[in-house]
């Protein structure tokens, strides 16, 4: 068990333990955790259609078209190297992989250094830009809804979730000039994109409202 999942599980088992007395705002304000990634495998157990949908979208595979070879093309357009792997690039990293430095997030790049075993288990967890990347780190808002069956919007947000998530994180990748395979005159929208499906994932409405 790596140091990352062992604080999450520490995390978890804190905000329920809390919780148990106390009431959303309350828990928010006496963990002291913060929240980590888990993964979009962990998102999947109960938002299966949103998973589905997403893994067809060019969120999915953000990672992917670093590779060498793939998206020759763009790369080409962009006079890049379309055999180079641009894996190992910090500036391509930090949009194209979910919470880039981060304490639990994919792993910063040092030039001649390599990943240890806690690093690699955090780079294949967020290798691409997954949920977490827009709703935020899940380790204390996925468990407190999943046994919170009616819980409240707010509650959540207190703990981390962002819901919808915010014009200014899509614009810290979704900006012109951002990536050398962007077009010249590349405007993102951002009340357009959260209504494209294909863009995101599909919009699949909660069965309650949790307001």
């Amino acid at each position: 068990m790596t140091r990352t999942w062992i604080w999450s599980a520490l995390a978890v088992a804190t905000v329920a333990g809390i919780a148990a007395v106390a009431g959303p705002r309350e828990v928010a304000a006496a963990d002291a955790a913060k929240p980590a990634y888990i993964g979009a495998d962990a998102c999947k157990k109960c938002h299966f259609k949103q998973n589905s949908s997403w893994k067809k979208t060019p969120m999915a595979q953000a990672f992917e078209h670093l590779k060498a070879g793939q998206s020759a093309d763009k790369k080409t357009a962009a006079k890049l190297d379309p055999a180079v792997d641009y894996t190992k690039d910090a500036k391509c990293l930090k949009c194209h992989t979910t919470g880039y430095g981060t304490e639990s997030g994919y792993p910063a790049v040092v030039e001649g250094k390599a990943f240890t075993p806690e690093e690699e288990a955090r780079a294949t967890l967020n290798a691409t830009g997954s949920c977490e990347a827009c709703h935020g780190p899940g380790s204390l808002y996925a468990p407190y809804k999943k046994d919170h069956k009616d819980y409240k919007r707010q509650a959540v947000k207190d703990l981390g979730l962002t819901t919808p998530p915010t014009a200014e994180q899509c614009a810290a990748c979704h900006v012109k000039g951002g990536c050398p395979t962007m077009a010249a005159d590349y405007a993102f929208d951002f009340e357009a994109a959260k209504k494209k499906a294909e863009g995101i994932h599909e919009h699949v409405p909660l069965k309650e409202k949790h307001e």
